[in-house]
């Protein structure tokens, strides 16, 4: 029987890598031969802390790419050797939300390397995977396979810029500059939005922030953000505002920030209540719009990144081996780290240069 190494989820601070049988595909599937997984925030949480969204033992996971290995009855649309990205949802296809274009809440889905959905699904810090062909988006030979593991939460900050009706040359301000609060910005300076700001509690996030588009950033530790809305805004505000962080208080900051009749757009997971007026919002014509990952956008993030208007390498702060897996989510758990996007390396390819860790 042969095996493969995976990186398995055994609860808060516990990640241990073992040998698991190697899958092989069925009818309509394909073996994917993992290549880099990026470690996103949701994976980072269900390391601090226990939830119903993970139940281990799983294999956490979902922002990678990786080289087609095997393919399965009837896949015509993939060949051997092809490189490829991940649009996370096992969706039915056949709900409502399906037939039209909602498939990211398809309420049947599966979801990479969490629980949500109708049951759990184990995800891609594994040296292998077999997922439905329909579920992976090939990458043009100009984009290299470590930056197409940045694919996924690249669509979901595309998703959120254009989220509404954006328009080129538009003031925006960001709310957060963590992953996807800088993958919103570089996808706004590629879509032609006007003048970005962003706001922080960390310098170096800002001035990376600033390095990938932001033209204004303000740290909220030292400067009023309402302040220098209105400042560069002529007392207007913001056409819209795109809520990064699950810091509660970007709500209201949100809603301060933009003019009337202008877009917030949540992207960030606030989970907790929070109490606000109706009217600050109604009586302002402001529109609160929800942004959920993504759909079809991952096909044009691609894009953007082929054609070279989104530069992804800035965004990898390190890389570790598959063996070191759980050295990747402890850097990243340590207080005041200065991490952006964490990279799992699955076979090695990136050892001995400048990002590699051990």
């Amino acid at each position: 029987m042969e095996k493969m190494k995976v990186l398995v989820y055994h609860g808060p601070g516990r990640l241990e890598v073992e040998q698991w049988e190697l899958p092989h595909p069925g009818p309509g599937e394909v073996r994917v031969k993992i290549q880099y997984c990026a470690v996103c925030g949701s994976d980072l949480g269900a390391y601090k802390n226990a939830s119903d969204r993970f139940r281990p033992p799983l294999i956490l996971g979902h922002e990678f790419s990786g080289i087609v290995d095997e393919l399965g009855e009837g896949v015509d649309t993939l060949r051997l050797g092809q490189h490829v990205c991940g649009n996370p949802p096992i969706y039915c296809g056949k709900c409502w939300y399906c037939r039209h274009g909602h498939y990211n809440i398809c309420p049947n889905r599966l979801s990479l390397g969490n629980s949500v959905g109708v049951d759990k699904c184990n995800g891609t810090f594994a040296e292998y995977i077999v997922l439905p062909a329909f579920t992976l988006v090939p990458l043009p030979d100009n984009v290299n396979l470590l930056h197409g593991s940045l694919m996924e939460p690249l669509a979901v900050g595309y998703h959120a810029a254009q989220n509404g009706n954006f328009q080129k040359g538009e003031t925006v301000t960001v709310i957060g500059a963590g992953p996807i609060g800088l993958m919103t910005i570089l996808s706004l300076r590629a879509l032609g939005a006007g003048k970005i700001l962003c706001s922080d509690l960390s310098e170096a996030r800002l001035q990376l922030a600033a390095q990938l588009g932001a033209h204004v950033p303000v740290n909220i530790k030292e400067q009023d953000l309402l302040e220098v809305v209105r400042r560069e805004t002529d007392g207007l505000g913001s056409d819209r505002t795109i809520i990064c962080t699950d810091a509660p208080s970007s709500f209201y900051q949100a809603i301060a920030a933009t003019r009337s009749c202008g877009d917030v757009v949540l992207v960030g997971m606030i989970q907790s209540k929070i109490e606000f007026c109706p009217m600050d919002i109604f009586g302002r014509d402001i529109n609160i719009i929800s942004s959920y990952t993504f759909t079809d956008e991952i096909l044009e993030a691609v894009e953007m990144v082929s054609q070279g208007k989104i530069p992804l390498e800035p965004m990898i702060s390190s890389i570790y081996s598959l063996d070191h897996g759980k050295a990747a989510f402890d850097a990243l758990a340590a207080p005041g780290n200065k991490e952006v996007k964490v990279v799992v390396d699955i076979w090695g390819n990136q050892k001995g240069t400048a990002k590699w860790r051990e």
